[in-house]
């Protein structure tokens, strides 16, 4: 007995339909698939096929912008004129003339995490009524 498989990849499904339906027209009314919707399965193929191709365009469409967007962030890569070196510059200039106060950072949307002056110290717990 013979196996025959279904393909589950959308591209090798289409193609399958496709060739069913060549396949069906070429035998007209002989065809074995007489008592199948088979106007309604090429309609549906046709669906398929083209929100397919819509997909692998978005799908590619989305990776470029993907590319362009870590580019212009300069993710892990400060260099000149990107997103993350300017959020860098703007830190450091920050952080001198806040030095001793980081904490106004803030202010401006970063997150700011008091360190204690000790390596690995915990800060004293505070006191109730003090």
């Amino acid at each position: 007995m013979a196996r025959v498989s279904i393909p589950s990849n959308p591209d090798d499904m289409i193609a399958l339909s496709k060739s069913i339906g060549t396949k069906h027209a070429a035998d007209g009314a002989g065809s074995p698939l007489t008592a199948l919707d088979m106007a309604d399965m090429g309609a549906k193929t046709t669906a398929a096929d083209t929100q397919n191709q819509a997909s692998v365009k978005f799908y590619r469409d989305a990776e470029t912008a993907t590319q362009n967007r870590d580019l212009a962030l300069g993710t892990n890569d400060p260099v000149k004129g990107t997103v993350l070196n300017y959020v860098r510059s703007v830190r450091d200039i920050l952080s001198g003339i806040y030095k001793g106060n980081e904490q106004k950072l803030g202010d401006w949307g970063f997150d700011v995490v008091e360190q204690s002056a000790k390596s690995g110290a915990t800060p004293a717990p505070a006191t109730a009524g003090k």
